[in-house]
């Protein structure tokens, strides 16, 4: 008979505040909603946190598994009130009627913003403990560009931020969590945690962690966890396309005295400060990216990567710039793609493959950022658009992009696709029978995540700043709920400022 009973659950957004496209609960239905017993089918064998979890929890005999909700969708816009309360509502419910419970994991990101909500991770979490009361120990895991707020800690100290851009040890992290929560439920372990928000706002373009500052960070962080009482150390870049209170990079330490926690917390805070400047980088323009593509003698493709309208950075992944310019550029061996595009996908189905059809192509989501581009393309190829992800990122999970289709336009192949998805897999490619990794010039509607996968096949990565809504100048969003100062919007709004002065003045 089982010991302990551990629950395990998972809800998980990042929210653009400035993005038109509010999420609501056909967006979570799309991407992954499953409750009770489903979360085996969905989760298990994968390399996701909740497959850690379940991995960790059924090694242990003693252990009986109680699998509440799992909801994620595509970082997109704002969650809709309704589509937030109804899974807090379903979680809620599920925890009611699970009976006693020893202990709960829940993977969360972090960086959800809802309706009139500027913290749900922390009301839900607070909602949980008024089920389950304050005595069972929750543990969670969190996205490295998590805003995470110092209500969080109230209700545990158990946090497990990722330590990789792009982010490949999901699983990981959902190991230590299990692992942390069953100390303590098992030992009665007493954590103590120190949160440092720091002032900056920070673009994410240049976090990954194989080189750069972020991985300063991290190598600092993980050279703190050898210290002794020092449990855990997290360092979160934010998000900054948030436009909340609590927006920002922060610090965390979890260790097992609260003393070592502020120490340690406050000494990565100060390191962490005084490399803000290595944050921040400029980027090519598409034309000035595709003329240094064609200057490079690589042997593998070259990816021109359209990160303003990356999907996982809340981009509607139907953008155009880029498409226009690889359109004129009319090369043999050049792949664009995925390009959210439903409708042109099922005038590709009508028309039917071999044959040719007139599309109208992207900007229809956002077209301010570019208008749709006139066409006449050749279906090659149809799908359902499912296939599994053979990449490190989210290794083995079901991936459903809602169909598909490969169109040619002159020499340009390109991958529509019926829900915007960044292009971090080359199974999203190879399903519908692209092999992207014969190509010469590749544009990805993708960011950092991508690298994990595609970086065996491909020769250069060349940023190029297209317009978007995940644009890496954060000055072209007009914030008003961020905290005041914060770097580096407060030297732009001093020297706006100072300009409209010295304008005034003569």
């Amino acid at each position: 008979m089982s010991s302990y009973r551990i629950g395990i659950a998972f809800f998980y957004h990042e929210s653009h505040s400035f993005s038109p496209l509010k999420t609501e609960i056909e967006q979570f239905v799309q991407e992954g909603y499953f409750v009770g017993t489903e979360i085996y089918k969905a989760y298990s064998g994968t390399k996701t946190e909740v497959g850690g979890f379940l991995d960790v929890l059924k090694q242990e005999k003693q252990v009986e598994i109680v699998p509440l909700v799992c909801a994620a969708a595509v970082p997109s816009g704002v969650v809709s009130s309704a589509a937030y309360y109804t899974i807090e509502k379903q979680m809620l419910h599920a925890l009611t009627h699970a009976g006693p419970l020893d202990g709960l994991l829940i993977a969360l990101h972090g960086a959800m913003v809802v309706e009139h909500l500027f913290d749900p991770e922390a009301h839900l979490l607070g909602q949980i403990r008024s089920c389950i009361g304050n005595n069972v120990p929750i543990a969670t895991t969190l996205d490295m560009h998590a805003n995470v707020s110092e209500d969080m800690l109230t209700y545990t100290p158990l946090h497990f931020g990722f330590k990789t851009y792009p982010h490949v040890d999901m699983y990981e992290q959902g190991v230590n969590a299990a692992r942390a929560l069953l100390t303590q439920v098992k030992e009665s372990a007493i954590y103590y945690a120190s949160l440092k928000k720091l002032p900056m706002l920070l673009p994410s373009i240049n976090m990954r962690t194989a080189e750069g500052p972020m991985k300063k960070m991290i190598d600092l962080a993980k050279q703190a966890e050898q210290e002794a009482d020092v449990y855990n150390v997290s360092i979160f870049g934010g998000f900054p396309y948030s436009d909340i209170p609590i927006a920002g990079a922060s610090v965390l330490v979890t260790a097992l005295n609260p003393d070592t926690a502020e120490t340690t917390a406050n000494t990565l805070a100060s390191q962490f400060l005084s490399i803000k400047e290595e944050f921040i980088v400029d980027l090519p323009t598409v034309e000035e990216g595709l003329q240094t593509a064609l200057k490079l003698s690589n042997t593998k493709p070259t990816v021109l990567a359209d990160i303003a309208d990356n999907p996982l950075s809340c981009g509607s992944g139907d953008t155009t710039e880029l498409l226009e310019y690889m359109l004129k550029l009319n090369m043999p061996g050049t792949l664009f793609g995925g390009l959210y595009d439903p409708d042109s996908i099922k005038h590709c189905v009508q028309a039917g493959i071999g044959n040719y059809v007139s599309l109208s192509l992207g900007g229809k989501v956002s077209p301010e950022f570019g208008k749709p581009v006139e066409v006449e393309a050749k279906v090659v190829a149809l799908s359902e658009g499912e296939f599994y992800n053979s990449g490190p990122f989210n290794q083995h999970l079901k991936v459903n992009v809602k169909g598909a289709a490969h169109i040619q336009v002159g020499e340009l192949d390109i991958l529509l696709i019926g829900r915007p998805v960044s292009a971090n897999d080359p199974e999203l490619f190879r399903h519908i029978g692209i092999e992207p990794a014969t190509k010469k010039i590749i544009g990805l509607k993708a960011k950092n995540h991508f690298r994990a996968a595609f970086e065996p096949l491909v020769g250069s990565i060349i940023y190029v700043d297209a317009p978007g809504v995940a644009s890496n100048r954060l000055t072209t969003f007009k914030y008003q709920h961020i905290p005041e100062p914060i770097w580096p919007l407060q030297d732009v709004k001093y020297e706006s400022e100072k300009r409209r002065k010295e304008k005034w003045m003569h």
